[in-house]
């Protein structure tokens, strides 16, 4: 039993539970406005159970990712990169590349996750029906060939896009369906809102990573937007474009006023987008990490491996998406009382 539990905590280390907030607020936050909206259908554990079986699922294809990244390229280039004198976050797999672990028990780790999502997953759909399949189908759909060819739309330029619709409408509507059986309007708006913070997260992880992305073949995004100006405008929408969403709801009476909570979110914005805009200036400037940008773990073996220039504007998207859900949450709650 010992070494069970040791081999799950390998595996979910390795699953880059780091990354979790990204799916696990957008999923609270459906549940929290699925509480708010229709409390005579709501069901918490129902709820509950979707919410777990979206983080299953986002581990699942986060060792999927590397699966399937690692077959194609294998993942010592980063560090060829880097010791060329390239900027490049270095050691995406190490746990293949030091041989701790093959790709045959990767794959074992990827599809176990996965069946345990789907384990959560069976309560829900035997008390609301097929109606909860589409999205989980669509989900998986678009996450597992996210790098799984042969559509890779990471590779082709579609990657961030994904991840702003798997993070955000797909996870959020299948939340609120799981907790109530049925969509209400607003779900829509708000689950787009969420996307696009989500779909931030991604979209400045590959404006810091394209040369090892051209290395690789990948065409992102941020690649195929033609220049700097082009790339920063990227950044602006997916920064910005959430409080556009809710604040325009907000004026039009379609979401209540607590809503305006998430106006706090915006000095996190703010510093984000100022973030990118030097970098695409000079990437070798110093951004330095300040305070109320919030939790950055490991900050002090980052910066003695020399990426903080990278992890400060990584963390700055997630702790925005976080901070930005979080008063979400705040604004479903007092829209109830």
């Amino acid at each position: 039993m010992n070494n069970i539990g040791n081999r799950l905590r390998f595996w979910f280390n390795n699953a880059r539970p780091v990354a979790l907030p990204q799916s696990l607020l957008p999923a609270v936050v459906a549940l929290a406005l699925a509480a708010s909206q229709r409390p005579g259908e709501f069901s918490l554990a129902l709820g509950l159970l979707a919410v777990l079986g979206a983080e299953l699922a986002h581990l699942s294809l986060n060792l999927f990712d590397d699966y399937f990244d690692y077959a194609k390229m294998k993942s010592g280039y980063r560090d060829r990169l880097a010791a060329a004198g390239q900027q490049s976050r270095t050691g995406k797999t190490p746990y293949l590349t030091s041989g701790q672990a093959n790709a045959g028990q990767l794959l074992t780790a990827c599809l176990a996750f996965g069946a345990a999502a789907c384990l959560c997953g069976l309560p829900v759909l035997l008390c609301r029906g097929w109606v909860i399949l589409w999205p989980v189908a669509v989900c998986a759909f678009l996450g597992f060939f996210y790098s799984a060819p042969p559509l890779r739309f990471s590779y082709h330029g579609l990657g961030d896009v994904v991840i702003a619709i798997i993070f955000g409408p797909l996870l959020m509507l299948g939340v609120y369906l799981a907790a109530c059986g049925s969509l209400d309007f607003v779900i829509w708006p708000v689950s787009l809102a969420m996307g696009l913070l989500v779909g931030n997260i991604g979209y400045i992880h590959s404006l810091l990573d394209v040369a090892p992305d051209k290395f690789a073949d990948k065409k992102t995004l941020a690649d195929l937007l033609p220049s700097p100006k082009a790339k920063l405008w990227g950044c602006f929408v997916f920064t910005f474009g959430a409080f556009a969403i809710v604040e325009a709801l907000t004026i039009l009476q379609i979401l209540p006023l607590p809503w305006l909570l998430t106006l706090l979110a915006l000095p996190l914005a703010a510093a984000a987008y100022a973030s990118i805009k030097v970098w695409l200036r000079n990437p070798r400037q110093e951004f330095p990490r300040l305070f109320w940008f919030g939790p950055m773990a490991n900050w002090k073996s980052i910066c003695q491996r020399k990426l903080d220039w990278f992890m400060v504007r990584w963390y700055l998207a997630r702790n925005l998406a976080i901070f930005f859900g979080i008063c979400s949450l705040a604004a479903a709650w007092l829209s109830r009382v």
